[in-house]
């Protein structure tokens, strides 16, 4: 089958999917995107050009993406976040098409009545909508009758694996999160300050980076943390798996603490389970699909300091239920969120939605 895949190239989440569609062997995949990113080896790319840097740009280049997609003839072009790159796809006409859902896309966007509108006509030209949480269908049915298929953005089981943490006097307390308001990495930072005083065997990765770098840097000085806390930037698991993996590997609790709902799955919360991690995470949009409260880590609510601090007191302190936790969570991806069913589910949509619309 020869697939056309549009969306954001420069995301580690759309790199996941392109490279494992085109690793299955089974596509001619095309890629069309406004960033470069990280390429892989036999899939082709078509470049977007930016005009205005603004989001005007995805209206400008409507005739550009039709005209790719008229010279690629695909059977299937497959629309990653459903405004955006899923209007593009939609003005483009062309069919058999699929959108996927992401987050923000779903929950924020419809607040605007003209990005609303622009939800609803994708949506109407859409022969299959898929997303990746159960939250995220619910909100999407708000907005079509159509059937939503869930695919989870799941890990691969044979790479995320656990190590043993049995033995370990240091508790290494971290994230792997984009540093944004929206991430909450600053409840992180506050929370693990609050326990320092009592509990000097801590300390705190944060992989990732962003706008807000510099001053949860300086957070973490102000806090008295300084010297426990490691800021190591942004890492790439696409192209520095080793690197990303063996950061995971020092850790003994993972943090997720994401403020609104827009965070639909979390997918580093997964990627940590598999790794035989405890989940502390915030009760926002489909964190509690991912994290099971006191089953495979604990629930606190956001911007929650006091919560979050006496959840994270209780990881610290108790390596019984930190291992307990970590092996039912590394049960329930592999039950769940195994990546190598995920993309036989969404190559097996493909076909059938292509053969529903020969």
């Amino acid at each position: 089958m020869k697939i056309v895949l549009i969306g954001e190239n420069g995301s580690v989440h759309i790199q996941k999917w392109i490279r494992a569609l085109a690793d299955s062997g089974k596509l001619e995949l095309h890629v069309i995107s406004f960033e470069r990113g990280a390429t892989f080896e036999n899939v082709h790319y078509h470049f977007l050009q930016r005009i205005t840097s603004t989001k005007l740009d995805y209206v400008l280049n409507i005739g550009r993406v039709r005209q790719i997609i008229r010279s690629i003839r695909p059977d299937i072009v497959h629309a990653h976040y459903a405004t955006s790159y899923g209007y593009m796809a939609a003005c483009s006409k062309s069919t058999p098409l699929i959108i996927t859902g992401w987050g923000a896309d779903i929950f924020d966007s419809p607040k605007q009545l003209i990005m609303r509108k622009m939800l609803s006509f994708s949506f109407s030209k859409a022969n299959a909508l898929t997303v990746l949480s159960e939250v995220t269908r619910r909100e999407m049915k708000k907005y079509t009758d159509k059937p939503v298929q869930l695919i989870p953005f799941g890990v691969n089981t044979k790479s995320f694996t656990p190590v043993e943490r049995e033995n370990r006097t240091e508790v290494c307390i971290g994230t792997v999160r984009t540093l944004t308001e929206k991430y909450g990495v600053e409840y992180l930072i506050r929370a693990v300050a609050s326990i320092y005083s009592t509990n000097r065997n801590i300390r705190l990765s944060i992989v990732g980076d962003g706008p807000l770098r510099e001053s949860l840097e300086a957070l973490a000085v102000s806090l008295g943390i300084g010297q426990i806390t490691t800021f190591h930037g942004f890492v790439n698991q696409n192209t520095e798996f080793t690197r990303y993996k063996s950061l995971l590997d020092e850790m003994d609790i993972f943090s997720i603490l994401s403020i609104i709902d827009s965070e639909t799955f979390g997918v580093a919360s997964v990627e940590a389970s598999a790794c035989g991690l405890p989940v502390l995470a915030t009760s926002v949009g489909g964190l509690p699909e991912v994290v099971l409260d006191n089953e495979t880590g604990l629930l606190v609510p956001p911007k929650n300091v006091d919560a979050t601090t006496k959840a994270l007191t209780r990881l610290v302190q108790d390596k019984l239920i930190r291992l307990q936790f970590g092996k039912a969570g590394r049960q329930y991806v592999c039950d769940k969120y195994d990546w190598t069913n995920n993309v036989n589910d969404m190559i097996q949509l493909y076909q059938q939605t292509f053969q529903a619309n020969s």
